[in-house]
């Protein structure tokens, strides 16, 4: 007999479909980031143009509405059928942003599929947290988030080839190759079983202990789960809530408003060739894999606190350092850049697949992920908007603006992040609640 707190094979096959959602993820978002500078050329959008951040930030804007709707739909008509939903809704709309005919059109679609990408945060990690052994959770956990950079990786291979193309093709074959990407994905995910923890909230009794036993093993007996009514989140867990919600808001602002005019800044420091600036976004994408790998490895037995506070530290010091390089070469900002986003995925990672679930009961994990997803996406918009703007008086500004926020984010994450390595899911609910 296997042991129920030992990694199997089906933990792992569950984890990868559940991080396909965030692989998706990863390959639009940074599809976007490279194509705006076609689309921009395309449709004769200036840099200064308000439209340019808003096509920048329009999936984000979806994300924003879909975790908070959607997280909560998924407490109550279960992760399964909302995990097939979410992925629809990225394949309809995607297909329908890569055939768009003017950037009205492109913005409203992207709106629109990040609504469903919005639905899978909260849904996959929460169906990987309740499903994993407590052990091994953490890394299970750290596996999930790990797949948003292999869909950078595979973006940055796919923004580089479609170039030949021309612009008017480009762009749309690189976002159309995301809604192809996710057609799998729906049939993969009707396989797989629901959540064996919500079926016992659910009252779910004898389905609940049948999947716990073909997932955990003959040996396990699925604990009894808190009937938490959604006032109760605000209520007796208000400060996990206000941590998850504060350090996952000003994280995103700094992680994404500089992530996603990386490619934009390497063209304005000087760099013109987008063959070139899309092989440096190739090039960056296995360095975070190689970080998670690291922090796969160490996360049940270090924890999530101090690597967390470790990864902040690490993005306050390359943004203290990289005016004064990029001055000196635009080409700095590759390996800067590859610092920072290989150690941005600590605390971005447990902030986004770990903390976000583990610290609530499974009859609201979903729409406190949710909501915490939404206010992350929040602070990504606001941070795209913001630097876009602080940058026209001066880079310098823009960067003192993001270290003040990750200063703020470590000072919280020092003083109110639990420690949860090792604990069962409702043991953390009890010392929290």
């Amino acid at each position: 007999m296997v042991s129920p707190e030992k990694v199997r094979p089906v933990h792992w096959l569950i984890s990868t479909l559940s991080a396909m959602g965030v692989f998706l993820d990863g390959y639009d978002l940074n599809v976007i980031a490279f194509s705006i500078l076609i689309i921009s050329s395309v449709y004769k959008i200036s840099v200064s143009s308000p439209l340019y951040p808003l096509l920048l930030s329009s999936g984000l804007i979806g994300m924003a509405i879909g975790g908070v709707i959607f997280g909560s739909v998924a407490d109550r008509i279960g992760r399964k059928s909302m995990f097939i939903i979410d992925i629809i809704m990225f394949v309809v709309f995607t297909a329908l942003s890569a055939l768009a005919v003017n950037v009205l059109e492109i913005i409203i679609f992207r709106i629109l599929m990040g609504i469903g990408i919005g639905a899978d945060y909260p849904v996959s990690s929460s169906l990987i947290a309740e499903m994993s052994p407590t052990s091994n959770r953490g890394m299970l956990l750290m596996y999930g988030i790990m797949f948003y950079w292999l869909g950078v990786l595979v973006s940055g291979a796919v923004n580089y080839l479609v170039l030949p193309f021309g612009a008017e093709i480009a762009w749309r074959l690189a976002l159309g190759v995301g809604a192809v990407l996710a057609v799998p994905v729906i049939i993969a995910r009707w396989l797989m079983p629901e959540s064996f923890r919500w079926l016992k909230a659910s009252g779910k009794d004898k389905e609940a202990e049948k999947i716990a036993k073909k997932v955990m093993g003959e040996g396990y007996s699925v604990q009894p789960q808190k009937d938490v009514k959604v006032s109760e989140l605000f209520k007796n867990y208000k400060k996990p809530l206000a941590f998850v919600l504060t350090t996952w808001f000003a994280f995103a602002l700094g992680s994404y408003g500089f992530g996603f005019f990386t490619p934009t800044l390497y063209h304005e420091l000087g760099i013109k060739s987008l063959r070139l600036i899309a092989l440096f976004g190739t090039l960056t994408a296995p360095f975070p894999i190689i970080s998670y790998l690291g922090l796969m490895k160490m996360i049940d037995n270090v924890g999530r606190k101090i690597p967390a506070i470790a990864g902040f530290v690490v993005m306050i010091a390359v943004l203290a350092v990289l005016v004064p390089l990029v001055k000196i070469s635009p080409f700095f900002l590759l390996p800067l850049f590859i610092v920072f986003a290989s150690l941005e995925q600590w605390p971005g990672g447990l902030l986004s697949f770990s903390y976000s679930v583990e610290l609530f009961p499974t009859k609201v994990r979903g729409l406190a992920q949710g909501l915490a997803t939404s206010v992350s996406r929040v602070g990504a918009i606001t941070g795209i908007f913001a630097l876009d703007f602080i940058k026209s008086y001066g880079l310098i500004y823009g960067m003192v603006f993001f270290i003040t926020i990750l200063v703020i984010a470590t000072a919280v994450t020092a003083v109110m992040a639990p420690e949860t390595k090792g604990l069962k899911l409702e043991e953390i609910e009890e010392r929290i609640s």
